[in-house]
């Protein structure tokens, strides 16, 4: 029957020698490992929040508000589909980059804040 040596009667491990530089070339540092926080969980608007948003930012009757909302998404919807750009200026302009199958990668480079603040979608006395 083999015997294991008691920690007493083991050999002391060899300690590893540092690799020699060649003359010329830098030594290489190890990367610090930091913990990093994980993302907080984002919650995606779903179509009633954005109903219920834009209703009571203009006060408008919430079945008025669904249907016109439905419908601006509607006509992005087709306008992306169809490989147009939008550019909304409140919002920013968003673009395909890409198409597989039913699913598209869109891009949107966000507006300017200080041009967008004056650009309204339709001038004053337009709307009706």
């Amino acid at each position: 029957m083999a015997r294991t040596p008691k920690d007493s009667e083991r050999k002391p491990a060899k300690a590893e020698k540092p690799a020699k530089a060649r003359p010329g070339a830098e030594v290489a540092e190890k990367p610090v490992l930091t913990e990093v926080e994980p993302a907080p969980e984002v919650k995606a608007m779903k179509l009633k929040d954005l109903i219920d948003a834009v209703a009571q930012s203009t006060g408008g009757r919430k079945p008025e508000v669904k249907a016109t909302v439905e419908a601006t998404l509607s006509a992005l919807g087709k306008a992306l589909t169809a490989g147009q750009a939008v550019a909304v200026p409140p919002l920013g302009k968003l673009r395909v980059v890409k198409t597989k199958g039913t699913a598209l990668t869109l891009k949107l480079r966000l507006a300017d804040p200080s041009k967008a603040a004056g650009l309204a979608l339709a001038d004053d006395g337009e709307d009706g």
